[in-house]
């Protein structure tokens, strides 16, 4: 693992979103953003209250402001994290994924979107790698570099969560919260194509703590307490240290 001048220029080389990522983000952003606006065409909740098209449109902008920062802020970090370490993470997108959270989204009215956009893979840099610990690809490695997206998940939640106590009226915030947890929550399911099946093979106890930390965040933020966002935001402080303290 690599700091400083090392990783700046790691990033600088290689840290880029490809075309085959971007087209599946790109359409993915607008497709997430349908489906969790989905409830928000009128005045009232899903299936209540007037259409109102000009409301919903602007509620579909919105939303897909908050998926495009969601998503390239949660894929970024998974790259620069796998550069620290020497692999190149890349976006592999799931349109079966998508398609299915689409027509759930659909059928339910709205009241269960899912994000089933996809995960990274991760492949070898040789160069990188030489003189790192067990040099070869490793499945714990692989394992971390998936547990940071859902960490990113969580932690942009709590940004929104603490967005939404100033502001608690804010389309943004509250949306920008709900969207960042189910993602999280979505990508710890044990499916080939999502993050959490590369953290189950690769530690279950990283499997298990993400599992625990994802229902934890989702009982302290979803409730909109101010207790529980204390709570997170003192979670999230003693994650970071000890994530300092043991990294290296």
């Amino acid at each position: 693992m690599v700091r400083g001048e090392e990783l700046r220029a790691r990033i600088k080389d290689y840290f880029s979103f490809e075309k085959q990522e971007l087209a599946v983000l790109i359409p993915a952003i607008f497709i997430t953003a349908f489906m969790f606006s989905f409830c928000n065409w009128g005045q009232g909740s899903c299936g209540e209250g007037d259409f109102h098209f000009w409301t919903g449109f602007w509620n579909l902008m919105v939303a897909s402001i908050i998926a495009a920062i969601s998503f390239f802020a949660r894929f970024s970090w998974q790259k620069i994290y796998a550069l620290k370490d020497g692999y190149l993470a890349q976006f592999k997108g799931w349109w079966t994924g998508i398609l299915v959270a689409l027509i759930l989204t659909i059928v339910t009215n709205g009241r269960v979107p899912l994000v089933l956009i996809g995960g990274v893979v991760s492949s070898l840099m040789v160069r990188q790698r030489l003189g790192e610990f067990r040099y070869g690809h490793s499945y714990l490695d692989n394992a971390k570099i998936s547990f940071h997206g859902i960490a990113a998940n969580l932690f942009l939640a709590l940004l929104f969560a603490i967005g939404l106590y100033f502001s608690p009226e804010s389309y943004f915030f509250g949306k920008g919260l709900w969207l960042n947890w189910v993602m999280a929550l979505c990508a710890a399911f044990p499916l080939p194509q999502l993050d959490g099946l590369n953290i189950y093979f690769g530690s279950r106890p990283y499997y298990y703590t993400t599992l625990a930390l994802v229902a934890i965040f989702g009982i302290l933020l979803l409730t909109q307490t101010q207790i529980g966002l204390i709570l997170a935001i003192f979670v999230t402080t003693i994650a970071i240290i000890v994530g300092v303290l043991i990294e290296p």
